[in-house]
């Protein structure tokens, strides 16, 4: 009987923690504390069912039939609550699927069971200085494809994230060989991170680094007139100022053109004073965004306006691709379904890719669903915009 009550209450165990899930799941507001399970839903998923599964298999051993009445009473609700949650739990997973039904999406069962990171730490090797400025050297990875080309190839300048505070250009690294093997040169860089205030210091940096490029197309082998910019979260607004800017943010070193023909952005922040209102974790982001402007919306209202994609946005800027959580608690999906509207307003090319129940840096699990969908979007957005030959 001692074994039945074991089995029970570890079965009651499973039905609490099953529990919690469907409530970040339903909820609309995740406090800060539950977040963390937000990321296992967003990144893990699809492992919580076999978890209840098995939990309502406990529940029966418990039930048996000569068990007592009050452990055959906890069995059976512990039991029903582990079924129910996997129902509920597999409601991200059956989004994704409809997701990649609409999107015309391959998922592997295969490849997510294998799982894989997409995190990463500078290539020394690969690395080399494109500016020095303020004392600094801010460098760069040149990544480039396998074998040789009969033409130029195309380049991807990678801009990485951390909240403009920290990160390197190791970061992404999955992204960076994916584009290899389609046949993209990646410049992966770095630039002037916060604090002090570098809101208007960050972008010339990645103006910089494209002007740098380009200049140096001939040495690796690539089309100046094909560069485009990508990068996720504080890069992906980076990536998307040095898009959008155009002469109104100047390069911080000695270069011309810092034209690009593309832009992809992953859970980006495209406004700035959006992101501190609304972020599901605030005290996070206004830590951030005081850093990296030197003070909040109502002190420096003017730095969050230059700081901010949206303020740029008009007919003639570059096709754009965004791919945004839909859960994501750090920088709000909201800005980018908005940002998408405006472009549409404007007549600009663009998608916006909404990864059900997505959480920030969700392609950080490189093989979960949300990264087999953006892969699959980010591919096409290449194919019609910027394709490889």
């Amino acid at each position: 009987m001692v074994i039945r009550w074991l089995v029970a209450a570890l079965a009651a165990g499973v039905a609490a923690v099953m529990v919690l899930f469907i409530y970040v799941i339903i909820a609309v507001r995740v406090p800060a504390p539950f977040v963390v399970l937000t990321h296992v839903v967003s990144d893990y998923g699809l492992y919580l069912i076999p978890l209840g599964l098995a939990g309502f298999v406990l529940s029966l051993i418990a039930f048996g039939k000569k068990g007592r009445v009050g452990v055959r009473r906890v069995a059976a609700v512990t039991g029903l609550v582990c079924l129910l949650g996997v129902v509920g739990v597999g409601f991200p997973s059956a989004a994704s699927w409809g997701t990649a039904v609409r999107q015309d999406a391959k998922l592997s069962f295969r490849d997510y069971l294998s799982g894989g990171t997409n995190t990463g730490a500078p290539v020394e090797s690969l690395s080399t200085v494109y500016n020095t400025v303020d004392g600094q050297d801010l460098k760069l990875d040149v990544k480039l494809p396998e074998g040789t080309s009969a033409r130029p190839r195309p380049a991807v300048v990678w801009v990485h994230g951390g909240g403009w505070t920290n990160g390197d250009r190791g970061e992404a690294p999955q992204w960076h060989k994916w584009l290899n093997d389609k046949g993209y040169a990646v410049f992966a860089i770095e630039y002037r991170m916060a604090p002090p205030a570098r809101w208007n210091q960050s972008p010339a940096d990645v103006k910089c680094a494209v002007g740098w490029v380009k200049q140096q197309a001939a040495k690796y082998g690539i089309d100046p007139e094909r560069v485009m910019l990508a990068g996720g979260s504080a890069g992906g607004n980076l990536a998307l100022m040095g898009a959008y800017a155009d002469d109104r943010v100047s390069p911080s070193c000695a270069v011309t053109d810092t034209s690009v023909k593309a832009v992809a952005a992953l859970y980006p922040v495209p406004d700035l004073v959006e992101a501190w209102r609304d972020s599901g974790l605030p005290g996070r982001m206004h830590t951030f965004l005081e850093d990296y402007t030197g003070g909040t919306p109502d002190q420096v209202p003017d730095r969050y306006k230059a700081a901010s994609p949206v303020t740029y946005v008009r007919p003639n800027v570059p096709p754009t691709l965004l791919m945004h959580g839909n859960r994501d608690h750090v920088a709000p999906y909201r800005g980018s379904a908005e940002l998408a509207e405006r472009l549409r307003r404007v007549g600009v090319e663009n998608q916006l890719l909404a990864v059900p129940y997505g959480e920030h840096i969700y392609d950080f699990t490189w093989n979960d669903w949300g990264s087999q969908l953006s892969r699959h979007v980010f591919g096409k957005f290449l194919a019609d915009h910027f394709p490889a030959s």
